[in-house]
C-alpha cells in the first residue's frame, strides 16, 4: 500500500451490525477537509464478522479497509490501538477522524501517543489553515464557558469530533474499494478481561430528537415518573425522545449512568432539551452546548440553567410538567 497525499482517514463507528449515524457526519466533515487538503477520504471499519459495516461504508467513502480479527470483536483499547497504528503505519493518512465517545476518548490518545503526535478531542469544527496547512480545531473549554481553536501541526492531525457537529452525508450508489488488511495482533496485548456481560438498557442519547432531563430537584421514582409521562406525550412530537439525567440523579441511582449528560456524560445535541430540576452545573451545560432549544423548569429563579435556556419555567416541576403535558396533547 502507498501513502497518498491528502488522505483523511474515517474509524466507522458500529452499532449493531450497521453503523452509527456519527459515521456518516464524520464523512462530511472528511470530505470537507479532504478538499482542502486536495486529498481523498478513506474509511476503516475494525471488528469480527464486520461485512455489513464494510459494505455500508463503501457507499460512504472512496476506500475502506477492512480490519476483520477475532481479537477486535470486542472493544480493548490496547488492540485496537495496535491495529489501527499498524495501518496508519502501511498507508501514512494525513488526517485521523474519530467521534467523540467513552472508547474513542480512550484510542485517540494512546494512537496520538504511538505515532508521536499531538490529539484534540470533542471538537465541534474542523478546518484547514490555509497559510500552513494545519488542522485547525475548534471545541468548549472551561465548562463550554469559552469556544476556542487550537491547532495541529504535526501530522496525522488526530481528533474527535461530537455527534451531530456536522450534517450526516448520504450513501452514495456507488460503491469505493474495499481492502482487506491483516493486523497481527496476540492475545498478550490484552490488560483486560471479560469476565462476565451483562445487558444494559440499549441508550442513544446523542441520536435523540428530544430529552427529558432530570437533576437534584428529582427526589424519587414518584417525580421520575412524572418525567417519563412527558417522554410520553414528546413522542407524538419527535421521533426519538429519552431520558436524561445530571450527575446527582445518577448518583442517588434513580437513574442508570447510560442516561447521564454532562461533562463525564454524553455530549447532546437535540432539538428540543427540557431539564427538570437542574441547576445548571458548568460540566452539565457542556454536554447540552450544542442543543438547538432548552426548556428549564426549576424552583430557583437563580439557577444557572436559565442563563442558557431558551425559555425558562419557575416552579414546583410537580405542577408544571404534567400542565405542560396537558397542554402538548391539546396541541396535538
Amino acid at each position: 500500500m502507498s501513502h497518498e497525499q491528502g488522505r483523511v482517514l474515517i474509524l466507522a463507528e458500529r452499532e449493531g451490525r450497521g453503523l452509527a449515524a456519527i459515521t456518516s457526519q464524520l464523512i462530511g466533515f472528511g470530505r470537507k477537509i479532504a478538499t482542502e487538503l486536495r486529498g481523498t477520504v478513506s474509511g476503516v471499519v475494525l471488528g469480527h464478522q464486520i461485512s455489513d459495516q464494510t459494505e455500508e461504508m463503501a457507499r460512504l467513502a472512496d476506500r475502506v479497509y477492512s480490519l476483520e480479527h477475532p481479537l477486535l470483536r470486542d472493544f480493548m483499547p490496547e488492540l485496537y490501538t495496535s491495529a489501527l497504528g499498524q495501518l496508519c503505519q502501511e498507508i501514512g493518512p494525513e488526517v485521523i477522524l474519530m467521534g467523540s465517545n467513552q472508547n474513542n476518548l480512550d484510542l485517540a490518545p494512546r494512537l496520538a501517543s504511538k505515532i508521536g503526535v499531538d490529539v484534540i478531542t470533542d471538537c465541534i469544527d474542523l478546518g484547514i489553515e490555509k497559510e500552513t496547512g494545519h488542522l485547525l480545531c475548534t471545541k468548549p473549554i472551561y465548562g463550554a464557558k469559552v469556544i476556542s481553536t487550537f491547532k495541529l501541526d504535526r501530522k496525522p492531525y488526530i481528533a474527535t469530533l461530537r455527534p451531530k457537529a456536522g450534517e450526516p452525508i448520504p450513501s452514495r450508489s456507488e460503491r469505493g474499494e474495499i481492502i482487506d488488511f491483516n493486523p497481527v495482533l496476540d492475545s498478550s496485548l490484552m490488560k483486560v478481561e471479560i469476565i462476565e456481560r451483562v445487558k444494559e438498557e440499549n441508550v442513544s442519547l446523542d441520536q435523540a430528537a428530544a430529552i427529558v432531563a432530570g437533576g437534584r430537584g428529582i427526589k424519587d421514582l414518584e417525580g421520575l415518573d412524572r418525567i417519563k409521562e412527558l417522554i410520553k406525550v414528546l413522542k407524538k412530537y419527535f421521533n426519538r425522545v429519552e431520558l436524561g439525567a445530571s450527575r446527582p440523579l445518577v448518583d442517588s441511582r434513580l437513574v442508570p449512568s447510560s442516561h447521564q449528560v454532562g461533562l463525564t456524560g454524553a455530549k447532546v445535541a437535540p432539538e428540543l432539551y427540557v431539564a427538570v430540576g437542574i441547576s445548571g452545573s458548568s460540566q452539565h451545560l457542556t454536554g447540552i452546548l450544542g442543543a438547538k432549544k432548552i426548556i428549564a423548569i426549576n424552583i430557583d429563579p437563580k439557577a444557572n440553567i436559565f442563563k442558557v435556556a431558551d425559555y425558562g419555567i419557575i416552579g414546583p416541576f410537580e405542577e408544571i410538567v404534567p400542565a405542560v403535558g396537558r397542554k402538548l396533547e391539546e396541541l396535538k
